[in-house]
């Protein structure tokens, strides 16, 4: 896994790595384009420009406790990424002559999840589904449509998805890696859970985008938990490297110089 210091650098260095848009194109969306995406990428613009109040003081904390104050300046940059697709996706949609919404019933249940309670690894959980769970929907929206601006834009979206997801992810695993193996089954029940839930939710609001790709809903329900393990699989391995590491704190161990018995 990255430390703090590796991420801060990649998220330094990525906003002068992005491939190009081409703005200059402008207004590409046919009419039936407009009435089929227009909902939902006004919902997903709205979802990417969150201030993330909450996720900062919860980093903030857990920076002050650890001493890790590098990963509180990453998370800003994190924030600060998700925004820059907030932007980019507001330029698009007003780019095409189409609004840009305050509030959506999908996007307050999200906002709700993450601040129903407090705590890090709280946040980061429900942050993660919505990462993951727009890897599958980028893809699709690149496939619904031929708008080259709006297929590039779902490109850079994606490679900065795939970035995130290791960072929150790579986090969990730190929160979490000397939790027992029960605790750690019922966390990730949990984790399971959430995810399902925001799978639904996502669906429901997004399916004309999803049907449009050529993806149904067991299609959609199969992309999004391919996504998954992967995901969770380095907190695996983080708990299993965290107890070879307790194992050999805990084990005595003889000086090589010490008597082996008595001659």
């Amino acid at each position: 896994m990255k430390t703090s210091s590796e991420w801060l650098h990649y998220y330094q260095q990525n906003p002068h790595t992005l491939p190009p848009i081409p703005w200059e194109r402008g207004a590409e969306l046919t009419a039936e384009e407009r009435a089929a995406i227009t909902r939902s990428v006004q919902e997903f613009q709205l979802g990417e420009s969150s201030e993330g109040r909450h996720l900062l003081q919860d980093a903030a904390d857990y920076a002050a406790r650890t001493g890790d104050r590098l990963y509180l300046q990453t998370m800003r940059l994190f924030i600060a990424e998700e925004q820059r697709h907030a932007a980019d996706l507001s330029r698009f949609l007003q780019l095409n002559g189409l609004p840009i919404v305050q509030t959506t019933w999908s996007d307050r249940v999200f906002r709700s999840a993450r601040n129903l309670f407090p705590g890090l690894e709280l946040s980061i959980t429900v942050l993660v589904c919505a990462e993951l769970i727009a890897k599958v929907y980028y893809a699709a929206l690149r496939k619904a449509t031929e708008s080259v601006i709006l297929q590039r834009l779902c490109e850079q979206i994606l490679r900065d998805e795939v970035s995130h997801v290791a960072f929150q992810t790579e986090q969990l695993a730190r929160l979490r890696a000397r939790r027992g193996r029960f605790a750690h089954a019922i966390t990730m029940a949990a984790q399971r859970l959430a995810y399902l839930g925001a799978v639904c939710v996502v669906w429901a609001s997004h399916r004309a985008v999803m049907l449009r790709a050529g993806m149904n809903a067991a299609g959609w329900w199969r992309a999004c938990w391919r996504e998954f393990g992967p995901a969770f699989s380095r907190t695996l391995r983080a708990q299993a490297r965290a107890a070879v590491e307790d194992a050999t704190v805990a084990r005595p161990t003889r000086s090589a110089f010490a008597p082996v018995g008595r001659l």
